[in-house]
């Protein structure tokens, strides 16, 4: 009798199994066929495993495979007409594109891939509403990171760090050790940012070191930032979950990384408010004080939480991204020896024409260098250091982009790693490292110039652009000028929750003209 009740028992659970995995391929199959044939979508090209999950995709961001996919895509189904990658969003491969998307002031709203919080309280990079960060954006104008502010009140302070970084690489070359070059200029970057943050730079190029371990978490933290964004079911649902953001969201009990940072952004902020308030501070032109000073067009200040949020920005944003397109640009000049010797050549003959200073300025590389511009605009072409989906969602009447009308709540999206190796602007050489196609003509490189996504383009271009443009057009230019390096190993361009790193980019360093 218990042995016929345990058959009978058995096989109710086997139907039961049966049962609710019918259902669940059910469920599968159903939403396969609704995403493929029914969806207003469903009209676009794209795999069918990507266009029905969008768990696809994160993870593709996971097995850091995103750029390889998105070119696969384009060679498949063509870069004239918009490619479907995931169930809700298109992808634009073609520089005209750029314009239809970015420039529309209608089409200001992100995608709620930056909405997570994985990047800490909101900021103007992770506001996703057009007409607040419009506010922001009205609020933190004129602040000191254009061009000409930078050349009239950074530019020497620039040069300490570079000098101070060509010193630190001569003890390098000096005791014959191996650099992690990629490393290297990604310290620089951390620091230059962080001291038009607080005046004052972390101390990584004087350390020789990550200092908080601020690079190494922010890269830690990019899987996670990309599977979130990516996988829109686990973004709108668990994340929001109490005990899940605590788990995964950076938080200030933190003792180093990004939690460390936003702590250390409250602190800052509140001693400096305590030292206005004493009357005992005296006007420093860094980004915190532009922070403290903004006012919105009702006159009144940013939230605490606003403040400490974009103290941080300059520094999340720019850091490790201006690091890797340091690093990409070194790399393709030395693996490239014609390059290279044209580059040592034209700084050469600008150096022996007294054309350069120590070190070298920003406007000297820009009237002085242009081959040397043209490495630059080439290496940042084809490793752009954030290549992610900056997607914005069309309004709801829908809206013609590129010459095709797009639905409503759509996902819409450019991406710089595959539109700035577009064979129709760029030629069947596209994907090469070739500078001179900068050079062909004016005309040609403003064609060039106008199809680069790499900072952006639109109201919400990168805030931090012509920061690191000073940083490239002063460190690179020194660099090459005063060191010869011996690569050991190439190293790897990692694209992570579309952001890029370099990783394992060896060499060892000689003195130029040493021999």
């Amino acid at each position: 009798m218990e042995t016929l009740q345990a058959i009978k028992l058995d096989a109710s659970l086997q139907n039961v199994s049966l049962s609710v995995l019918l259902v669940l391929l059910t469920a599968v199959l159903g939403r396969v066929l609704y995403m493929q044939k029914l969806h207003p979508l469903s009209k676009f090209p794209g795999p069918w495993y990507a266009t029905s999950f969008s768990l696809v995709g994160a993870i593709i961001s996971i097995k850091q495979r995103e750029p390889e996919f998105f070119m696969y895509l384009v060679k498949k189904y063509g870069s004239d007409k918009p490619i479907r990658i995931s169930p809700t969003m298109l992808l634009f491969p073609s520089p005209s594109a750029l314009k239809d998307i970015y420039w529309d002031s209608q089409c200001n709203q992100k995608s709620g891939l930056y909405g997570t919080g994985a990047l800490g309280p909101p900021h103007l990079f992770s506001t996703l509403d057009g007409d607040q960060h419009r506010a922001l954006r009205k609020a933190l104008s004129n602040a000191p990171w254009t061009i000409g502010q930078l050349k009239n009140t950074w530019e020497a302070r620039f040069d300490d760090q570079v000098t101070l970084f060509i010193e630190k690489m001569h003890e390098h070359a000096a005791a014959k050790r191996t650099v992690c070059i990629s490393d290297k200029v990604a310290e620089f970057a951390a620091d230059i940012m962080s001291m038009i943050s607080f005046t004052e730079p972390f101390g990584c190029v004087k350390n020789q070191r990550d200092e908080k371990d601020i690079l190494s978490n922010w890269r830690k933290g990019l899987t996670f930032f990309g599977f979130v964004g990516r996988f829109r079911f686990f973004r709108e649902r668990i994340i929001k979950l109490p005990v899940v953001g605590l788990w995964f969201l950076p938080a200030i009990s933190n003792e180093s990384g990004m939690g460390w940072l936003m702590r250390e952004a409250s602190r800052q902020v509140s001693d400096r408010e305590k030292l206005i308030a004493e009357k005992q501070f005296y006007d420093a032109p860094d980004f915190m004080q532009h922070c403290l000073e903004a006012r919105f067009a009702d006159g009144s200040p940013l939230t605490i939480m606003q403040k400490c949020a974009h103290v941080t920005l300059l520094i999340q944003a720019g850091a490790d991204t201006t690091g890797t397109a340091l690093g990409s640009i070194v790399r393709f000049i030395i693996t490239h020896p014609s390059a290279l010797a044209r580059a040592r050549a034209e700084i050469k003959t600008a150096d022996e024409a007294g054309l350069l200073s120590t070190p070298v300025q920003y406007q000297e590389t820009r009237q002085h260098l242009p081959f040397f511009v043209a490495c630059i605009r080439e290496g940042l072409r084809l490793n752009p250091p954030a290549t992610n989906l900056f997607a914005r969602v069309v309004p709801p009447t829908g809206k013609v982009i590129d010459g095709h009308f797009i639905p409503g709540g759509t996902e819409v999206t450019s991406h710089a790693y595959t539109v700035q190796r577009n064979k129709v602007l760029y030629g069947n050489d596209a994907e090469d490292f070739k500078p001179d196609r900068w050079l062909i003509s004016e005309k040609r490189a403003f064609e060039f110039d106008a199809a680069q996504f790499t900072f952006g383009v639109g109201p919400r271009v990168c805030i931090g652009k012509d920061i690191a443009t000073m940083e490239m057009y002063k460190l690179l230019p020194e660099f090459i000028r005063r060191f010869d390096i011996k690569l050991e190993k190439p190293g790897r361009y990692v694209v992570d929750g579309g952001v890029a790193y370099n990783e394992g980019f060896l060499g060892k360093l000689g003195v130029e003209g040493d021999g």
